[in-house]
């Protein structure tokens, strides 16, 4: 063990790269070889489909947690959007547009809630988060009624399921899009160099002239809009809204976040990182679907994937700096 531990010691940032990149192709190899038809289009459509939801959530979390934040509201936030809009189709008479900018209001406007939370009345940003989680999935509840809100709109379902290139459904199509804009920003903007710098250590960003309050409250505006497009394609995908239609969504988008690359403790990684790990989240989840496990048992194995790559990136010698 010992000298496995050096090796991971010294190369951990090699290990991390390549890590997940080897772990997905292992996985690839493994259920195709259990079942053949993995790899067939139909599949792989599928395999988009279901993972361009999580893909855009795991995204905007990414620049929180790149800045050494968290933020446990974005599920709570998808299931707000998701039956909002359902309530507002079926009980308000919203069109597709109008609901779909809703969505994208909501989702900022928690975002902005969570961001005044951590920065005007200082929390941290676990306990603020965990606070807007609690109460965004008691309004889920309150206007849903507890029950699930079926709608018909076929110009909504086309947002998600409608197909502009080829068979590629829309929301592949418009997560990749999405992603590839995040990773461009974190990488190549002042906004993301300025996250990294901040999850390296606050006081050293703001001695280096970095606006922190004014990043920090992007970061989490951010995360809370890309939530909101989560979850107007959610709804669009299943025309139905519930109270609990994202609670997944979180621990498999931290998963994501941290098998990618990007430190709990913030400050190493990147966005453009995040695109590996819900690679492996997703086709995971898939692989065994195909191979016909337990949903239960799959959620327990999501649990351990994320202690198991948590124990991996996290950084010991950092963590009085995880906000």
């Amino acid at each position: 063990m010992q000298p496995i531990s050096t090796f991971y010691h010294r190369h951990r940032a090699l290990v991390s790269t390549v890590g997940p990149v080897v772990l997905l192709l292992v996985l690839v190899a493994v259920f195709t070889a259990i079942n053949p038809r993995f790899l067939s289009w139909i599949n792989l459509f599928n395999l988009m489909r279901q993972s361009s939801i999580l893909l855009v959530v795991a995204t905007g979390i990414s620049f929180v947690i790149l800045m050494g934040a968290i933020d446990l509201s974005v599920g709570a936030i998808v299931t707000l959007v998701g039956v909002s809009s359902a309530v507002l189709m079926t009980q308000a008479g919203f069109g597709a547009l109008p609901v779909a900018l809703s969505a994208l209001g909501i989702g900022a406007l928690c975002g902005a809630l969570n961001a005044v939370l951590v920065l005007k009345f200082r929390l941290p940003s676990f306990v603020a988060t965990l606070g807007t989680m609690t109460i965004v999935s008691g309004i889920s509840t309150w206007i849903s009624g507890g029950v699930t809100v079926f709608f018909r709109s076929p110009e909504l379902t086309w947002i998600a399921s409608g197909a502009l290139v080829g068979r590629v459904p829309n929301s592949g199509v418009l997560a990749l899009m999405i992603f590839a804009a995040a990773s461009f920003t974190g990488a190549r903007s002042h906004f993301g160099r300025s996250l990294t710098a901040i999850g390296g250590g606050g006081v050293t960003a703001r001695l280096s002239g970095i606006s922190v309050v004014g990043t920090k409250a992007l970061a989490f505006i951010t995360s809370g809009l890309l939530c909101g497009t989560a979850g107007l394609l959610l709804v669009s995908r299943t025309s139905t809204g519930t109270a609990h239609m994202g609670d997944d969504l979180l621990l498999q988008a931290i998963a994501a976040v941290v098998m990618g690359g990007t430190a709990l403790s913030g400050g190493s990684g990147g966005v453009h990182r995040t695109l590996t790990g819900v690679l492996v989240i997703a086709v995971f989840q898939n692989g065994l679907n195909i191979a016909g496990v337990h949903p239960y048992v799959q959620i327990m194995v999501t649990g351990m994937i994320v202690i198991l790559s948590v124990t991996i990136t996290l950084d010991r010698s950092r963590l009085a700096f995880i906000k």
